[in-house]
């Protein structure tokens, strides 16, 4: 590149031309790329950027030769000579009051952040009219725009969250910046209410009935204005205005900040001020008053404050509910409903001690924004605002409020029915599902649903009665369904028309069932004897029309009766389905009468069983499995046993093949119950005949999988494992809560099988899936039943387990399962571990450390489950490393002499696994390292001890150190201070005048009198109290930052 100014700039632009032509191709672009670096190592480059963006036309050359300029400030402006500094400084300057106006908005944002990051160095002792300049300008209109973006850049750089500075620098920039606040906000509150006095139009509309008055509309004050929107130039403008105040309330104090400012912020979130394309204006006004409330900072004398931001958010809810709200943005009803959330979450016990405030007139608000917004997800936003508002109400004052909660509960139950609110209803999906598998109809009525409980919390008796009358509508006409059916024919008798009117009914029950559902434990309640005494009928009735609806249900089949309409089929699936969970919820209450009990068991086992298979939907087979559960875990239970369906069904029960794992397993989780779960006054023939069904069961759930052979195909292995282990795996973890006396009986229900897997595993050790599925079955029975598995057997296993990883060198596939077996192994009661212990190590240090050094990134689980294991090695048996120790009458803890320590060479390798993980970039490996250095010490004083000391704490700070420093685990920045604290304490005067020396210079890029100063500085602060300790290694760490900066050679990028 030619070093003449205007050869080089027409070079220059030709190349940043050609890099970013959409025909250029990806390796002359690297060779561009390589070009623009060695422009950065010319002589007084600098000077030539200079030139460039005041000579060129081209906005590729602008920003490159600026983002040069910003490394120069950044990294050389101390070493950069006076006369080019102030060249800089006014050429900056001087382009954004003459040309910054018309500029591109990301090239002014650079000039000013330019700007900004020399005042962020020189201000205000090189740069002494920095400041004024700024004010300067958000006092002449035509500068307006560039004032206000050099102030946002200046609180941005200068006070934002992630700004570093040197030692003692901050707090000068933060005193200085608050003397301003007063004129700043001055300034702002002139812009802002020269922007927001504009004409509005006309809102005529009438709101609906408030929850406390259903029948006549509240008096609301009406606007007459007219329309009128932005000027395109103003806008700008305004958006400026509103972020810069945005960023400024992240910082500002609250008592800095006068009311007027706010007040002329609401002006702009009034939507029916504006037209519809300003509602990114209304947003982010709101976005700006949030910014507020994001801080939960509420300092003395700032009650006044927040009452009439309050007052002005009621104006505010007023125009809403007054203007235009179909067509509300939803970002702005997410905005708006947090700003309600927030206000109600931190001030509403402050504002219901304000004479003037009326919560009824906020509710009143509410509720008609809730009930008027037409989108699904804008109705949601303002049940969050309720929800926080119900979890704020104290239960002495709900009895003011009970009016408008109940008319709340009147408009979300015709919010949810098809009945009354099919219109919007059916635009609801209820196919497409999100992240956490619901669809948007699930959400809509999860939701509803949880506010209708919250109301019944205050008012049980008046929303059981309010519910039921709906429900039983739909009851009546369900059980007339029966009479349309066509059993010869398996199908209904009725038109496409009536089936569409049907399906919305069917849905309507199944809401409100779910809906009474929902609210059952409201009736249980000790506490509320009263409640449940007076629901007592309501509820009998209810079970009763419940138990006859699922036996119905159960009986037709609905579901597959054939049907011109598919809608009709999935409602009747969804219908059974919350009949049995229904169900479910109330078992409590069915069976509490002993001899009502017998007879409703016998009933629910007819609705329940039948439905248990793979030919049912999923949906209903689910409920009817944790319905059979939850029986299952009645008092009532044994009497379930006395039932012939039962037996038959636990006999035939591995049989059943179901279309889904969870089925599988809550299915086998009751009878799981019903087999081993001990019972009081239990006969002995009821004892012996649960005792043959539990054979019957586990032979016939495991026989197919005893049947192999280590010569078998490995495909009907894998196939016979897959359906075998996995329920049995579950089973085991299931009964982890049972009594030894129960576990006894499911070890030996499973021993052969237990037996037979260990048996199997080396020869098919290297499939992944069937190895993996062996030992997550041998971990949980391990977990579960290791005491009933006894050392012998224990010893087998982990013997035949050990001998595998051995032989199978690269067996990474399942690694860490096997390490998560040994550390059970090693943590269990007794002395059994001793036969282990030995070679677990070996193979740790021997073979899986090698390997996961060379494999580290792709095995993270298996380096984690290691550290683990390695952990609890250390933190259980701790004496193994100090036995001889021990012997000699030494503590087992640490020796204060060098010569009384042992040399426990294994001791020492295994903590070098720690430090090594303390090199991985992985996060969790990580932070498990030093939180198991940090838990070793606290539990046996490791750092003491005399063989870390000397071998081990320099290098553990050096690297907890320089990891601060490169900012390589920033999110666990506050742990490793701690840990580094807690090395130090071991010796401080070591840390501070041999470590430290030491570790600095080791430090490049920075000089030896920087190093002096960063030694005294941390040095003279000697205190052995933890948060000084860390307050001053934060600006030991934020120096050496800053030093490194300010050392960079000439031309270094």
């Amino acid at each position: 590149m030619d070093r003449n100014e205007s050869d080089s700039l027409v070079a220059l632009e030709y190349l940043m031309d050609e890099f970013f032509n959409p025909g250029t191709s990806n390796s002359r672009k690297h060779e561009i790329e390589q070009q623009l670096s060695s422009f950065k190592y010319l002589p007084q480059f600098w000077k030539l950027c200079l030139y460039f963006i005041t000579n060129t036309s081209s906005q590729y050359v602008t920003m490159f030769a600026l983002s040069t300029l910003e490394s120069v400030i950044n990294q050389q402006w101390a070493n950069t000579d006076w006369p080019f500094r102030e060249e800089l400084k006014n050429t900056l300057y001087n382009y954004l009051i003459e040309k910054g106006n018309s500029a591109p908005h990301f090239v002014r944002g650079k000039y000013a952040k330019l700007l900004v990051a020399i005042a962020k160095q020189d201000w205000p002792s090189h740069y002494p009219n920095f400041f004024n300049n700024l004010l300067e300008l958000l006092k002449t209109e035509p500068n307006q725009l560039i004032g206000l973006i050099l102030l946002r850049t200046t609180s941005e750089e200068l006070m934002g969250l992630h700004t570093s500075f040197e030692n003692g620098r901050k707090d000068e920039v933060t005193r200085l910046l608050h003397e301003y606040i007063p004129i700043v906000f001055d300034s702002l509150n002139m812009i802002l209410e020269n922007l927001g006095s504009k004409p509005r139009h006309t809102a005529t509309a009438t709101p609906p009935p408030s929850p406390t008055h259903p029948s006549c509309a509240p008096s609301l004050p009406q606007q007459l204005v007219t329309t009128a929107t932005f000027k395109p130039d103003s806008k700008v403008l305004n958006k400026e205005a509103l972020e810069t105040v945005q960023h400024l309330f992240t910082w500002v104090q609250i008592n800095q900040i006068p009311p007027s400012i706010i007040k002329a912020i609401f002006n702009f979130t009034n939507i029916s001020s504006y037209a519809q394309d300003d509602h990114d204006m209304c947003v982010l006004a709101m976005s700006t008053i949030n910014e507020l409330l994001y801080r939960k900072c509420t300092p003395p004398g700032s009650q006044e404050f927040f009452t009439q931001l309050y007052y002005y958010t009621i104006e505010l809810l007023r125009d809403i509910t007054n203007s235009r709200i179909d067509t509300l943005d939803p970002i702005f009803v997410e905005k708006l409903s947090e700003l309600l959330i927030l206000l109600v979450e931190q001030h509403l016990w402050r504002l219901e001690m304000e004479p003037r405030f009326s919560a009824l007139e906020f509710l009143s608000l509410l509720y008609q924004l809730t009930v008027q917004l037409p989108s699904v997800q804008c109705y949601l936003r303002c049940l969050n605002v309720w929800a926080v508002f119900f979890k704020q109400t104290k239960p002495q004052k709900s009895q003011k409020y009970l009016e408008a909660f109940l008319g709340l509960l009147t408009a979300l139950l015709k919010k949810i029915q098809f009945s009354s609110n099919g219109n919007q209803l059916r635009l609801i999906d209820n196919v497409e599902t999100n992240d956490d598998n619901e669809t948007e109809w699930q959400i809509f009525l999860k939701t509803s649903l949880e506010i209708i409980s919250m109301v019944a919390e205050y008012a049980p008796l008046e929303t059981l009665n309010v519910i039921l009358i709906p429900w039983k509508t739909c009851y009546d006409i369900y059980q007339r369904i029966e009479t349309i059916v066509d059993h010869q024919n398996c199908s209904l008798n009725c038109e496409l028309a009536e089936s569409e009117r049907l399906s919305y009914i069917i849905t309507d029950f199944s809401s409100l069932t779910q809906t009474l559902a929902r609210l059952s434990p409201i009736f249980f309640d000790q506490e509320a004897e009263e409640v449940t005494n007076v629901s007592t009928p309501m509820v009998n009735n209810l079970i009763e029309k419940l138990l006859e609806s699922a036996s119905l249900a159960t009986s037709i089949r609905f579901y597959s009766l054939k049907t011109n309409n598919p809608r009709l089929t999935d409602c009747f699936i969804d219908n059974h389905s919350q009949l049995l969970a229904a169900l479910k919820t109330y078992l409590i209450w069915i069976t509490r009468n002993d001899k009502v009990a017998v007879e409703n068991l016998k009933l629910i086992v007819d609705i329940t069983l039948p439905v248990i298979h793979s030919a049912v939907p999923v949906k209903v087979s689910n409920s009817a499995a944790h319905l059979l559960l939850a029986l299952s875990n009645l008092t009532c239970a044994p009497n379930l046993m006395l039932l012939a369906d039962v037996a038959q069904f636990i006999n035939v029960a591995p049989n059943l093949k179901f279309r889904d794992n969870q089925t599988t397993f809550v299915t086998y989780s009751a009878i799981t119950n019903l087999l081993l779960k001990p019972w009081p006054d239990c006969s002995l023939d009821s004892a012996n005949h649960r005792n043959y069904l539990t054979g019957v069961f586990f032979d016939g759930l495991t026989w197919t999988f005893r049947d192999l052979s280590s010569s078998d195909n490995e495909n009907r292995v894998r196939q016979v494992v897959e359906g075998v282990l996995p329920a049995l795996s579950h089973i085991v973890d299931f009964s982890k809560d049972l009594p030894m006396a129960s576990k006894k009986k499911l070890f030996l229900a499973i021993k052969s099988t237990i037996e037979h897997a260990v048996i199997l595993f080396p020869a098919y050790a290297k499939n992944s899936e069937i190895s993996t599925f062996v030992l997550i079955f041998f971990l949980n029975v391990l977990r579960v039943l290791q005491q009933q598995l006894g050392v012998d057997g224990t010893k087998n296993a982990v013997q035949v387990f050990l001998d595998v990883a051995v032989k199978e060198q690269e067996a990474g596939n399942f690694l860490d399962k096997l390490l998560q077996i040994f550390q059970l192994v090693i943590e269990a009661p007794g002395s059994s571990y001793k036969n282990f212990l030995a070679g677990i190590l070996q193979l740790c240090m021997d073979n899986v450390y090698p390997f996961l050094l060379s494999h580290g990134t792709e095995k993270t689980d298996a380096f984690m489950a290691l550290l683990t294991l390695l952990h609890s090695i250390l933190l259980h048996r701790w004496q193994y490393f100090y036995s001889s120790q021990v012997r000699l009458g030494y503590s087992p803890v640490y020796s204060e002499t060098e010569g009384d320590a042992p040399e426990p060479i294994q001791l020492m390798a295994v903590l070098q696994v720690f430090g090594q993980a303390l090199l991985q970039q992985d996060i969790n490996i990580f932070k498990l390292s030093l939180a198991s250095l940090e838990d070793l010490n606290a539990k046996w004083k490791l750092y003491h001890n005399v063989l870390f000391r000397y071998n081990g704490l320099s290098k553990y700070l050096t690297v907890l150190v320089q990891t601060l420093i490169d900012k390589s685990q920033s999110l666990l920045s506050e742990d490793i201070q701690v840990a580094i604290y807690n090395m130090a304490t071991v010796n401080f005067d070591y840390f501070f005048a041999t470590f430290l020396p030491g570790f600095l210079r080791g430090i490049d890029a920075i000089t030896d009198q920087q190093r002096e100063v960063l030694l005294t500085n941390f040095m003279q602060n000697h205190d052995k109290d933890m948060p000084t300790f860390v307050q001053h290694l934060r600006i030991f760490v934020n120096d050496i930052h800053h030093f490194r900066l300010c050392s960079m050679p000439s031309g270094f990028v």
